[in-house]
């Protein structure tokens, strides 16, 4: 392997480590019971190293953000890249999001840290809105290609994304119930039937 290859495999390796350790710390501690100190002492580095590559707690904060950001997407990608049924893809969402937060939990023990404490949130949020709008994007565009092709009803396209949103976010509140995944998948499955189908009787329910 040529040594630019191995160096960058190995910078990789190692900034992949400080992220861990870092949400670890953040979920466990809060971002204000965090230090540079337990971040090193988590990923068993010590505190210059993390400082190499990151220059701040902030920064570090942030870019654990991003990367959960991208990688819930990655997973969305993934699972919208093997249909082209409209519906089929909007019911990935909370499949995804169910599957995410079961492997993932720190990550939602962190936002919900966050939504507690408003002002870093919107510090932390403004920094990633770029990044939060183009991902966001696309699931508006399923919404809209949806309406058009009447699968769903003409609501307010980002109020309806929002709301399909936040119940998808809820999800995580599961984790502090009963955190199996197949508990969470049949949440994320009663969130498609209610969403899409709603909880209404119809004459063809009764018969």
């Amino acid at each position: 392997m040529p040594i630019a290859e191995r160096k960058e495999r190995e910078r990789s390796a190692r900034i992949k480590l400080i992220l861990n350790a870092a949400l670890k710390t953040f979920a466990e501690k809060g971002y204000h019971g965090t230090s540079m100190d337990l971040i090193a002492e988590c990923a068993e580095l010590g505190k210059a190293t993390i400082y190499y590559y990151f220059k701040s707690k902030d920064d570090l904060l942030l870019s654990v953000l991003e990367n959960g950001i991208r990688e819930f997407f990655n997973l969305m990608e993934q699972e919208w890249d093997a249909t082209d049924d409209l519906l089929e893809k909007i019911q990935a969402i909370p499949r995804v999001g169910a599957r995410f937060f079961a492997d993932h939990p720190n990550y939602f023990k962190l936002y919900y840290y966050l939504t507690a404490h408003p002002t870093l949130n919107r510090k932390a949020m403004r920094q990633l809105q770029p990044l939060i709008l183009e991902k966001t994007r696309r699931i508006q565009d399923l919404f809209v290609q949806a309406q058009k092709s009447g699968l769903l009803k003409p609501f307010p396209t980002d109020k309806l994304v929002e709301i399909f949103g936040s119940l998808v976010m809820g999800l995580g509140q599961f984790l502090y119930v009963d955190a199996r995944p197949e508990v969470l998948q049949e949440k994320a499955r009663l969130i498609n039937e209610i969403f899409l189908n709603g909880t209404r009787t119809t004459q063809e329910d009764t018969t």
